[in-house]
């Protein structure tokens, strides 16, 4: 038991690192990665203390959204949202963001980061809405997954038992909501050119304007902007990870891709683009995905952030390593593909 510690002592204090290898957390923290990392995050920003909020509570409450992500889902589970949750805390601490946000986003980020996929069962959007699942039909089917997950995890969070925030103030805890549910809406692809795009004339020139001084100025919804940003660079975060990481999740996405490509052949559905395992998966449209999808976030976010640079330097060693795959004509280990990432 002392070396089980041990170990999982020592990846949590590469935690403050963008190295940080969640695969490691998932072998040393005996089943709850989620857990662990996310109390470990919150003491590291001194959130417990600084809001007031109830310990026992607060364990409870991971401990809930912790069980309520499935072993069964290769891809969305409890280790991509301990890893979302630690990409999310180095953003604020080490990627600049924490420069223009407080603590009450900084709060926001890490909840939100916690529970952005509650309850995924691994389908996406589009086949929940061409289902008529019943996540389509409770939110009419805009964003299925992300209304879920969002109204879940906060009827988690308001029962007794689990309600670590009762000691905030009223109007602080509807903030501290708001925030929360500006940015799980965030994570639906179906979102991203739009955030792109207002970071870009929101932020981005504002930022580039030399008689444009944010400081103190900053409005509350250019903050929640900043932070739906944030998760969003989180939530693809594997992508700008170490390479064997990054080929990991890929395999691991491109597996749950093909689990509902199965389901929609078993349903007579017609397969979704890349879902079907009979045929070449995501991995060909690896570096179109980058160019076309990634890389307008990614640039944008390095303008208002060069702390990030790192980042675009890393996706694009991983946007090497893919096209090598392609021009050698091997077949490339499976990858990903950020609309089914995060929907």
């Amino acid at each position: 038991k002392n070396m089980q510690l041990q170990g999982l002592r020592a990846v949590l204090e590469t935690a403050d690192d963008w190295s940080f290898n969640v695969f490691d957390l998932e072998r040393e923290a005996d089943g709850m990665p989620l857990q662990v990392l996310t109390w470990n995050v919150m003491v590291k920003h001194n959130l417990i203390e600084e809001f007031n909020l109830d310990h026992v509570r607060l364990v409870n409450f991971l401990r809930t959204i912790e069980n309520g992500h499935s072993p069964d889902n290769p891809y969305h589970n409890a280790t991509h949202v301990a890893g979302v949750v630690q990409s999310m805390h180095c953003l604020l601490v080490r990627g600049g963001v924490g420069r223009l946000v407080g603590r009450l986003e900084a709060l926001a980020g890490i909840m939100a980061a916690c529970v952005h996929d509650y309850e995924h069962r691994g389908l996406n959007n589009d086949f929940l809405v061409k289902s008529l699942d019943g996540w389509a039909v409770d939110s009419n089917d805009k964003s299925p997954n992300e209304n879920h997950h969002l109204a879940a995890a906060f009827r988690v969070l308001l029962q007794p038992e689990n309600n670590f925030i009762h000691r905030m103030p009223q109007a602080q805890q509807l903030q501290l909501r708001k925030l929360i549910i500006d940015m799980i809406l965030a994570t639906d692809m179906a979102e991203h050119m739009a955030i792109v795009s207002r970071l870009k004339t929101d932020l981005q020139k504002r930022i580039e304007n030399p008689d444009d001084v944010l400081g103190d100025e900053i409005t509350d919804s250019l903050r929640s902007l900043v932070m739906q940003g944030a998760i969003k660079m989180a939530d693809i975060g594997h992508l700008y990870a170490v390479r064997d990481v990054h080929v990991k999740w890929s395999e691991r996405l491109e597996e749950e891709m093909w689990k509902q490509g199965d389901v929609e052949k078993d349903r007579s559905m017609k397969v979704s683009f890349l879902m079907d395992r009979d045929k070449p998966g995501v991995t060909k449209s690896q570096p179109g995905f980058i160019d076309f999808v990634v890389r307008p976030l990614f640039e944008t976010w390095v303008a208002c952030f060069p702390e990030c640079k790192i980042l675009m330097d890393r996706i694009n060693d991983n946007y090497a390593y893919w096209k090598s795959k392609e021009t050698s004509n091997e077949s490339p280990r499976p990858t990903s593909s950020a609309a089914s990432s995060s929907t």
